[in-house]
């Protein structure tokens, strides 16, 4: 293909009217070009101007299929071709480059025939030059049209049409050369110039199966979903720029027409939430587009343990994969390795059998991935249901908030009792309260009238399931 530098093209239906055009138009010249060629061929009787009439002819079909190709592969994806028609182009490619090979391989036959056994009388007229310089002049513009609508959207449809008119150009200098060979050897006598036609014939035919091969390998590479390896370097390269980013990484990618489309599979650390991988594949997916503007990207982000996974993480996120909660998670020495204790949360209507499965595979997971740990106690309570933990502001709920208060102030050391939360938790009590203290008290001593005050509080004040003490300096109450 002609080396072009293309200014963007519009995209969506301009870019396809464009393309519509340039094809249209190659059809138009190749039109004119084969009959042009064939009738001076016939009458002068050269094999270099029949083969190039041929070669036009073959160019009339190839741009017939590029202009029904592009029609057809700018159709968007529907419910049957879910990555759209862009393969027809490939297609479309693929079967110019046979046509291609197959007149070539009938152009070299011919030339050996005339060479080795048969005799044709050529006369190179002025008409034939003048035709083959016109023809020069019209392939090298429809050439450059093409190249250049071919690069900007990547159309292997347009780029085979456009290789199409680049080989006539070739291939009309070459005949010239052999007809300017026959015409000295009639003038000067040499009679082995006028094997120059034929030889000229076969020099066109072996560029355009060299050039012509290798886009046909394009064709099928792309038909056959090969990855563009220089491209996946760099796609992989983009990809770990990402800090996230750990462990392995799969990338697969195919073109379909000019469109590339991109497959990865990337490791985040498990801990991260749900919007911090999110966040994670929107920076992936920003780096391959920095690669590959124009990909359609799917990512997929695969969970990975981290180096520096805690084992309570671990825990967490073991009992999260098997949609439960836990609470009261207590890791503990046992006998130099570590032993859990936690609380699992199940919906009340489960039944034990089906809780006690869920115990075990909870375990069986958190043994796998964590094979130094110890025994392990799992205690299941009920998960409450949404709205069992919602403030009653009524008058047993002010009577249980006074009778609170009253206990604090009676143990020595706590000044004050405010702010006191009274829930109704599944028929038990629930609270929530500020005790002020002094602060030179050590943390264990605080501790300890927090205790003393829940201790007091499931005495004296009837059906308290649960009590929450947050100590505060005296004279800092908030």
């Amino acid at each position: 293909m002609a080396s072009v530098t293309n200014a963007p093209l519009p995209t969506g239906l301009d870019a396809t009217r464009r393309k519509l055009r340039v094809a249209l138009t190659s059809v138009i010249a190749a039109v004119g070009l084969t009959v042009t060629k064939g009738i001076v061929g016939w009458q002068t009787g050269s094999l270099g101007i029949l083969s190039e009439a041929a070669h036009s002819g073959l160019d009339l079909v190839a741009a017939l299929i590029t202009f029904f190709a592009v029609r057809v592969a700018d159709r968007p994806a529907d419910q049957d071709h879910h990555y759209g028609h862009g393969k027809v182009e490939n297609l479309s490619a693929l079967v110019e480059t046979g046509l291609l090979l197959l007149t070539c391989l009938w152009i070299i036959s011919e030339a050996l025939e005339r060479l080795l056994w048969k005799h044709v009388e050529i006369g190179p007229t002025w008409i034939a030059f003048a035709v083959m310089i016109g023809s020069i002049i019209v392939d090298v513009s429809r050439s450059r049209a093409l190249a250049k609508v071919a690069v900007a959207s990547g159309s292997q449809a347009l780029e085979a049409d456009a290789l199409h008119f680049q080989t006539d150009v070739w291939g009309s200098l070459t005949v010239l050369v052999g007809l300017a060979g026959v015409w000295a050897g009639r003038q000067w006598g040499v009679t082995w110039l006028s094997l120059a036609d034929a030889l000229a014939a076969i020099l066109v035919a072996a560029i355009v199966v060299v050039v012509g091969g290798r886009l046909g390998k394009r064709a099928v590479d792309a038909l056959l979903d090969r990855a563009p390896l220089d491209l996946m370097e760099r796609l992989r390269a983009a990809v770990r720029s990402v800090p996230d980013i750990q462990g392995p990484v799969t990338l697969r990618a195919r073109t379909v027409g000019p469109r590339l489309f991109v497959d990865a599979a990337v490791s985040i650390g498990r801990g991260v939430s749900f919007e911090g991988a999110h966040a994670v594949v929107d920076q992936v997916e920003e780096r391959i587009q920095n690669v590959a503007p124009e990909a359609s990207i799917v990512i997929h982000a695969e969970p990975l343990r981290t180096a520096d996974e805690s084992l309570g993480d671990a825990i967490r996120l073991i009992v999260s994969r098997h949609a439960a909660g836990a609470h009261d998670i207590f890791i503990h020495d046992a006998g130099g390795k570590p032993g859990v204790d936690l609380h699992l949360e199940v919906p009340g209507e489960v039944t034990l059998t089906e809780a006690h499965a869920l115990t075990e595979k909870i375990e069986a997971d958190l043994r796998r991935e964590t094979p130094s740990v110890g025994p392990i106690h799992i205690h299941v309570d009920p998960m409450r249901a949404p709205g069992e933990g919602s403030i009653r502001a009524d008058g047993k709920a002010g009577s249980v908030a006074a009778r609170l208060r009253r206990l604090a102030l009676s143990i020595p050391g706590i000044h004050d009792c405010s702010h006191i939360s009274v829930r109704q938790v599944g028929g038990r009590t629930w609270i929530a309260c500020h005790c002020a203290m002094d602060g030179s008290l050590s943390v264990a001593e605080t501790d300890e009238l927090g205790l003393e005050l829940e201790r007091q509080a499931r005495r004296h004040i009837p059906g308290v399931d649960r009590i929450s003490v947050h100590a505060e300096p005296a004279g800092r109450q908030s």
